[in-house]
């Protein structure tokens, strides 16, 4: 934060006008949160006040970026002619974890321009002079036969109270505590729908549609999925014509760093034999398998994205169909597919 230290105590001194917020995402971080994000997580440290005001006479500026794999947080403040005061960069692997701490580096600087804003309280009035406390009694003269009173003696006056000292300055507010990094308590809902590609469970590739419904943190997703392969046409004997489909599901648990993530998936389904000319037959066999997954997630928006994936999959229920004469086909020992999702974050 030395940058921002070094810079930013105008703010304080400044005369008021208010402080504005320009927010940028740029590429690379385009599914970042948004600018009310980053206003809310100043907000919450500041009473639940957000401190920017349009047409404000200082400028603080934000731009998110990428740094390697890194996502770089630039932060600037701007005095009210345009002259700069000073920056900082921060980084971070976690898009969201960055504007916690893009927020918390502007709450260091916003918390001292609040306090010299504000009106110092009023002294506290003087508290009124103790009334002097009673004369303790006299005790009875002697009668005397002289009729003369005696004189009263003379009180020491009662030193005055000394004014109540003043109430102290109030002390620096505390450096909020540094955010430690990514939290897992941050998941999202995702919900995604696709077409694919596939090949080695008909005689040739087919396609067809996917759906995916599952849950996103910083660095781990967990989804179901489910799909339906078009039916192939294969000819294996003697003029007769088979269909060929598969409908299935997946469990999938990803791991993410950046746009890139790396899954593990378990399937299971159903095989679709049937005839589609000059036979009348069908067959339905059970099918499974463990498979690998990679791909690329692209972001569109914070609530929007477009992923790319490929996947291997070892088949470990072969479904086969035996035709009369030795003739048959059957799921190949490995099988690959190709998808392309939409997906949406909430």
């Amino acid at each position: 934060m030395s940058l921002l230290l070094v810079g930013f105590p105008a703010l304080g001194q400044a005369p008021s006008g208010g402080t504005r917020l320009s927010y940028t995402r740029g590429p690379g971080a385009e599914g970042c949160p948004d600018e009310q994000a980053l206003r809310d997580v100043v907000a919450a440290q500041l009473g639940g006040t957000d401190p920017f005001v349009d047409g404000g006479g200082r400028l603080i500026e934000v731009v998110l970026g990428r740094k390697g794999r890194d996502f770089l947080g630039a932060i600037a403040l701007y005095d009210a002619d345009g002259r700069r005061l000073g920056g900082q960069e921060l980084t971070s692997a976690s898009c969201g974890a960055l504007v916690e701490d893009v927020g918390t580096a502007l709450v260091i600087v916003l918390r001292p321009a609040r306090a010299a804003r504000e009106p110092a309280p009023p002294s506290p009035a003087p508290p009124p002079p103790a009334p002097p406390p009673p004369a303790p009694s006299e005790p009875a003269p002697p009668e005397t036969t002289s009729s003369t009173a005696p004189e009263s003696s003379p009180r020491a006056p009662i030193p005055a109270l000394a004014p109540p000292c003043q109430p102290c300055q109030p002390a620096a507010p505390a450096r909020p505590a540094e955010r430690p990094g990514p939290s897992l308590a941050w998941p999202r809902f995702q919900v995604g729908l696709g077409a694919l590609i596939a090949d080695g469970i008909a005689p040739a590739p087919a396609v067809g549609f996917s759906a995916s419904v599952g849950a996103r943190w910083e660095a781990f997703s967990l989804s179901l999925e489910g799909g339906w392969h078009l039916p192939v046409a294969a000819e294996p004997y003697r003029g007769r014509v088979y269909g060929v489909s598969w409908l299935g599901g997946s469990v999938v648990p990803c791991g993410h760093v950046a746009w890139f993530f790396g899954c593990g998936l378990v399937t299971a389904g159903r095989v679709r034999h049937f005839g589609m000319l000059n036979v009348v037959r069908e067959a339905l066999w059970p099918h499974t398998g463990l498979g690998l997954r990679g791909g690329v997630e692209v972001p569109f928006s914070y609530h929007l994205a477009a992923r790319l994936t490929g996947e291997l999959v070892a088949n470990l229920v072969r479904p086969t169909l035996h035709l009369h004469g030795g003739q048959s086909f059957s799921v190949a020992g490995t099988s690959k597919a190709g998808v392309l999702h939409i997906v949406a974050s909430f």
